[in-house]
């Protein structure tokens, strides 16, 4: 198979040790290998979610719409819940809880645009919620919420702060304990860059005091189920409750290694700088970015291209051996693409993928300014940290 470089919105960039960890051959969920890789990655968790040990981590089968659904663990029956929404992933709080005995309200941003921070206060200042849930950066459309602010002013009207990092934990900064978020969910497969397979969150005391036998939540999600274990698997034990992803978990466990090893600090860093000289060279070409300036996240930028067919030149990209990402956004879906600069993401990454946009739109006859990866050179060149 030809080698091919994913900057699909995820799977992300992968990285060779990262990715062959999941090869384990005759090692199962009992042996001490594998209780020693949940252990070292439930507290690589806490690390890269600024989460301290007040925090119980969580990894389960599955994927971050799993982590997502098990937060029902947390939440009684007909609370109130606000859901703020910049996009379709956003939406997806409102498709989970729907089916839950709740009652929601949802605040939307148009594409591009985020739910402003006052719209927010007014709400949770009108009426009592017991909960707000929230997305640190829209898959769809690459926008980034300013999580912290909204908690400092949603933290003393609410008792469950909950954020949806799936494509933000490990390239965008995430202080879980400092900013006072309840609970903070990703996935394995994004800016982490390990195997698919694993839905993976934090939950502060206050979280795990709210685990009660009212909770609404279903069976396999239900984070009763999985609590003990996961505190057995911090303890150096392990244990039994479904079949957990153990190629995945030895997959994060060397991701996490390697995380340590860079710095969460300078992995974000990294994350910036590449995001930043994407973006350059987009701006290059001429072509317009989906979110607006203020708003655009470090993993995560869609690519506004008219006049084309959009499916036509992703696969033309993928023959020259970069996948991006199909639009999702019903307001722009068949007007943009998305990239996802995320996982391992390096400069040589970035300089591949903006000449194969390039050439990919000259070839169906788009008319681009030519030296995109110049562009992005120059932000390169003014950083010797990656």
């Amino acid at each position: 198979m030809t080698s091919r470089i994913l900057m699909h919105v995820g799977p992300s960039i992968g990285n060779y040790d990262v990715l062959s960890a999941a090869v384990q051959p005759n090692i199962g969920f009992a042996s001490p290998e594998f209780n020693s890789a949940m252990k070292s990655s439930l507290e690589g968790l806490r690390y890269i979610t600024g989460a301290d040990d007040s925090y119980t981590p969580f990894i389960l089968p599955g994927s971050g719409t799993v982590a997502m659904e098990s937060v029902m663990s947390f939440i009684p029956r007909n609370s109130r819940i606000l859901v703020v929404s910049n996009g379709v992933f956003g939406d997806r709080w409102e498709a989970i809880m729907s089916r839950y005995p709740v009652a929601i309200k949802v605040l939307k941003a148009e594409a591009g645009k985020s739910v402003s921070l006052e719209d927010i206060d007014h709400e949770v200042s009108s009426r009592r919620y017991f909960a707000v849930a929230m997305t640190q950066v829209e898959t769809s459309t690459g926008v980034k919420l300013d999580v912290e602010s909204v908690a400092k002013t949603v933290r003393n009207k609410v008792d469950l702060i909950i954020v949806d990092g799936v494509a933000s934990i490990g390239g965008e900064n995430m202080q879980a304990a400092r900013w006072g978020i309840d609970v903070a969910l990703t996935a394995s497969q994004k800016a982490l860059g390990a195997q698919a397979g694993a839905g993976l969150l934090v939950a502060s005391r206050s979280a795990i005091e709210k685990l009660r036998e009212e909770s609404i939540s279903g069976y396999f999600a239900d984070l009763r189920n999985w609590s003990d274990l996961m505190n057995k698997f911090l303890a150096g034990g392990g244990g039994y409750f479904a079949t957990p992803p153990i190629g995945t978990v030895f997959s994060i466990q060397k991701s996490m290694a390697l995380i340590r090893s860079e710095t969460i600090e300078a992995r974000i860093k990294r994350h910036e700088i590449c995001s930043q000289a994407f973006r350059a060279g987009i701006s290059h070409m001429g072509l317009e970015i989906l979110a607006s300036e203020k708003l655009r996240s470090n993993t995560v930028t869609g690519v506004i291209v008219d006049g084309i067919d959009i499916p036509d030149f992703l696969q033309r990209c993928m023959k020259k051996g970069v996948e991006f990402g199909a639009g999702v956004h019903p307001a722009f879906r068949d007007r943009y693409f998305r990239v996802g600069h995320m996982g391992w993401v390096k400069p040589e990454h970035i300089i591949t993928a903006l000449n194969v946009i390039e050439s990919s739109l000259e070839e169906i006859g788009k008319e681009v300014g030519h030296g995109s990866a110049l562009a992005a050179e120059e932000v390169f060149s003014k950083h010797h940290e990656i």
